[in-house]
């Protein structure tokens, strides 16, 4: 797998979020994806809407991390923000683009296989910056089954400034 490097620029998102152990995402995000499906045409001027971004902001609390996730679609501008539901913007930046292929117990490999590329080639990730996964018809998460061998999305891992 080979990773390339891209400039993206500054996105408008919305979306639905969870606040929680590491622990919980595997029992969390499924609900948070389902919940999120059924309402996203709620939400106003979306730029594509067969293209979803998983959102991940890690930040330590006490003595316990937590790890804050999104589910949200770009938009043209903050039109309409459902209830419930959150406006946030992600800074023009440099991300490591990768694209996992098949089922979703492979993901931690492909992290890791991600992190030894980026490394290789003498770059560095900008850990307090926003990781994002990008969702489109290859595989959607509560339609798709977590195992199927041709589920694919692109993983974007975010790198410091001046790489």
């Amino acid at each position: 797998m080979q990773g390339k490097i891209v400039q993206l620029p500054e996105m408008s998102m919305v979306g639905a979020s969870f606040t929680g152990p590491f622990q919980s995402l595997g029992v969390e995000m499924p609900k948070l994806w389902e919940a999120f499906f059924q309402r996203v045409s709620e939400i106003g001027q979306i730029k594509n809407p067969s293209c979803f971004y998983d959102v991940s902001d890690q930040s330590k609390v006490s003595a316990h991390q937590l790890y804050t996730e999104y589910i949200a679609v770009e938009v043209e501008k903050f039109d309409r923000i459902p209830e419930g539901m959150v406006g946030f913007m992600i800074p023009a930046r440099s991300y490591a683009v990768f694209t996992h292929q098949g089922p979703m117990d492979r993901v931690p490999a492909t992290y890791q296989h991600a992190f030894e590329w980026i490394s290789g080639q003498g770059l560095s990730v900008a850990e307090q910056a926003l990781r994002l996964e990008r969702y489109d018809e290859r595989y959607f998460p509560p339609r798709h089954a977590a195992e199927r061998e041709d589920n694919a999305y692109d993983i974007l891992i975010p790198l410091v400034s001046g790489n």
